[in-house]
C-alpha cells in the first residue's frame, strides 16, 4: 500500500464528494465535519456511485435506491447484516490530500 495524491483541500465542499479512480480502484472521497472519508464507491446494491450521495454526519445516502453506509467504517447500516464497504486511511499534507490504497 502507497499514499496517492488525489485532491487538494477546496476541491470537495462540506459535505460533498467525488469519485476518483486509482489505479483502477474506484473510490469516493468525502468531506463533512470537516474531516476527509475514502471508502469503496460502489453501493453494494446495484453499483450506483456513493461519492453524489447526501451526507448527513458520518453518513452517506446512495443516490439511486437510498441504501445507508458509515463513511468513516464502511458498514451498511441498513437492509442486510454485515455488509461493509472497503476505507481507505486519508493523509492531508498542507493543501494536498493523499489516499492509502
Amino acid at each position: 500500500m502507497a499514499f496517492v495524491k488525489v485532491a487538494q483541500r477546496g476541491e470537495i465542499k462540506e459535505n460533498g464528494g467525488k469519485e476518483l479512480n486509482i489505479n483502477g480502484t474506484r473510490v469516493a472521497l468525502f468531506y463533512a465535519n470537516g474531516k476527509y472519508y475514502a471508502i469503496e464507491a460502489l453501493c453494494r446494491h446495484q453499483d450506483g456511485s456513493l461519492a453524489p450521495g447526501k451526507i448527513d454526519g458520518e453518513v452517506v445516502e446512495c443516490p439511486l435506491h437510498s441504501w445507508h453506509y458509515n463513511i468513516r467504517t464502511g458498514e451498511l447500516l441498513d437492509y442486510l447484516e454485515g455488509v461493509k464497504l472497503t476505507t481507505y486511511k486519508v493523509d492531508v499534507r498542507g493543501n494536498d490530500i493523499y489516499i492509502d490504497v
